[in-house]
């Protein structure tokens, strides 16, 4: 693979024509067409605005955004995207350079084959990264300069150390500042902030740098590593713009644990490429949960997120990683355990300090958590097996009565894992099926008393348990959007197409129907999947407030991602949902306003 990343770059004139392009901006939209002339011709709907703004404000070249662009016809990519203002042929303009995020995860992965310096490497064109690591005492700096890798340093830190007071690289009154940042880096601390004047880039003693090294500790394969961005002091708060913007990326926004995405690739990277031995898959989630979040609200069930976030941080450290999987539920890769007991010691603290934590806090209420563990090899090669597994000692965890942990045992276990695995969409659709009706059957009852807040709590808790993707309410006589949960959807400001006698027959005199637009199935797209389509909605659930004739509200319950069939039970559950809402709306239209 070569050492380029393909950047984009295009000019445009104040009306956001285009002037010119590189070659690399038509390649990347070859599937548009070269008939590309304005922002609008590859700007991704929900994106146009928000780059019109970012390209007008005074003071964009210190800032970087994240934005759609379309790939192709039907695809939209995010990129990574810088502007300054420019002169083109005599001719006042801005610049615009895009990068591919996708390409440049590729892009580091094959050439540094370091993931950690990913999130650091972003901004690849002009700048320069760090790594230390502890293992070998090795420290490692990199330049990327017009789209080429530079390495500059790579060698023993002591000896870098010594080669750079040789050379003269760091003046006699910087030479303090400099040390002190060879013996900080050394203990290899979770965050490093250092600046001094160097020629270290310039390998000229008389032209000088004010440098600021700025990175994080990560644990990469149970090793400590430090890396880091180093960048000119006038670009630091640029840099800390940009860090900020691309860690969210990555990471939970309640929680700041790595998210269900980050989790599972790294975990799926430790137990198939690394094979680590006694290396561990565990599941945990919170033991009554939802009876915080019913009783004391979302703020209060937000909090014990939080919390359980940081104190899984503590006691894990450096034996492992933890990301938010969803929900109340966390997954957790730990290595570097030399045994069973030391592992069953780690997990026995995880339920002792969550259950003391929130002891008393919240009434007669008792949040403990549960435990399933699955280890590397023992009990499978794969990520998928060991999650099978280890969800099954949280099962068999919450069976026993909560807040214990269950190590998978083939022994004990096998025999009855085979059989849930055989039936596990049975058990699993009727399990569930129970829990969702009981829990419609609780908003029936709390709608009657708060229904705003009932109202709001159910479709939180549908989103979450459906996996869904964007919950929208539309309402008053335009049928404009006006409540929104999940991904922002384009194309979705108002629900017009519900006054067409095309969504009167779908929902056959009922108030509420579901629709998956699976390919196969309709040869001839009918006006509402094309609406759908064009929302990037793949499959829906819709159920209105008021009559077939005269809708009042309209809220739609959306997957984006795959089309999928609605199961039975989530049907049942929207339907119960609707009937509830209809009958209160109805009797008193005034209490439910989104």
């Amino acid at each position: 693979m070569s050492s380029k990343i393909d950047i984009k770059c295009v000019y445009l004139n104040e009306n956001f024509e285009i002037l010119d392009a590189n070659r690399e901006f038509y390649v990347y939209f070859d599937a548009v067409g070269h008939d590309v002339n304005t922002l609008e011709d590859f700007t991704g709907t929900g994106s146009l605005s928000s780059l019109k703004k970012f390209l007008l404000s005074e003071n964009k070249q210190n800032k970087y955004k994240l934005l759609k662009f379309k790939k192709n016809r039907h695809t939209l990519k995010t990129n990574f995207v810088t502007a300054y203002d420019s002169i083109f042929k005599g001719q006042k303009s801005v610049c615009l350079k895009m990068i591919d995020i996708e390409q440049c995860i590729k892009f580091i992965k094959k050439q540094n084959n370091d993931t950690d310096e990913l999130i650091y490497a972003l901004s690849i064109p002009n700048d320069s990264i760090f790594s230390y690591h502890e293992n070998d005492n090795f420290i490692k700096i990199t330049q990327f300069y017009n789209n080429k890798k530079n390495v500059l340093y790579e060698c023993d830190i002591d000896e870098w150390k010594k080669y750079c007071l040789e050379q003269k690289f760091i003046p006699e009154n910087q030479e303090s500042a400099f040390l002190n940042f060879i013996e900080k880096i050394k203990t290899c601390p979770k965050e490093i902030n250092a600046s001094f004047y160097t020629s270290l880039r310039t390998n000229n003693p008389e032209i000088l740098e004010n440098l600021y090294f700025l990175g994080i500790r990560f644990v990469s394969n149970g090793e400590l590593t430090v890396v880091g961005r180093i960048v000119l002091k006038e670009n630091a708060e640029q840099f800390r713009q940009q860090k900020y913007i691309i860690e969210q990326l990555h990471t939970d926004s309640l929680t700041k644990l790595f998210n269900k995405e980050t989790i599972t690739t790294y975990a799926k990277r430790v137990f198939e490429e690394h094979k680590k031995e006694n290396s561990a898959l565990v599941i945990m989630d919170l033991d009554h949960f939802k009876p915080v979040n019913d009783t004391f609200g979302h703020l209060a069930g937000d909090k014990v997120l939080s919390r359980t976030g940081e104190i899984l941080k503590e006691i894990i450290g450096e034996r492992g990683l933890v990301g938010r999987y969803g929900g109340d539920e966390f997954l957790i890769v730990s290595y570097g355990m030399k045994n069973e007991t030391i592992l069953r010691g780690f997990l026995h603290s995880i339920l002792l300090k969550i259950k003391n934590e929130f002891a008393g806090k919240f009434d007669d209420i008792s949040i403990s958590c549960s435990i399933g563990c699955a280890v590397f090899p023992k009990d499978g090669t794969s990520y998928d097996e060991l999650f099978k597994k280890a969800d099954f000692g949280l099962y068999r965890a919450k069976d026993k009565g909560r807040n214990r942990y269950v190590f998978f045992r083939d022994d004990l276990h096998a025999e009855l894992f085979r059989k849930s695995v055989q039936a596990n969409d049975i058990v699993k659709y009727a399990d569930r099926e129970v829990q969702e009706l009981k829990y419609m059957a609780e908003f029936m009852q709390d709608i009657a008393v708060a229904p705003k807040e009932a109202v709001e709590r159910i479709l939180i808790h549908l989103k979450e348990t459906f996996n869904l993707d964007n919950i929208t309410v539309f309402a008053g006589d335009d049928l404009r959007a006006e409540f929104s949960l999940g991904k922002k959807l384009v194309n979705h400001q108002n629900a017009n197409y519900a006054k067409s006698n095309e969504f009167k027959k779908l929902l056959s005199g009922k108030n509420y129907f579901t629709n998956s637009f699976i390919e196969s199935t309709l040869e001839t797209k009918s006006s509402f999947r094309q609406e759908m389509e064009l929302s990037g909605i793949k499959s829906t659930a819709q159920c209105i407030l008021g009559t077939v004739e005269n809708i009042k509200a309209l809220i739609t319950f959306n997957h984006t991602k795959i089309s999928q069939l609605w199961a039975e039970y989530e049907i049942n559950c929207i339907a119960m949902f609707a009937s509830a809402l209809n009958l209160l709306y109805n009797k008193n239209p005034q209490k439910i306003i989104f």
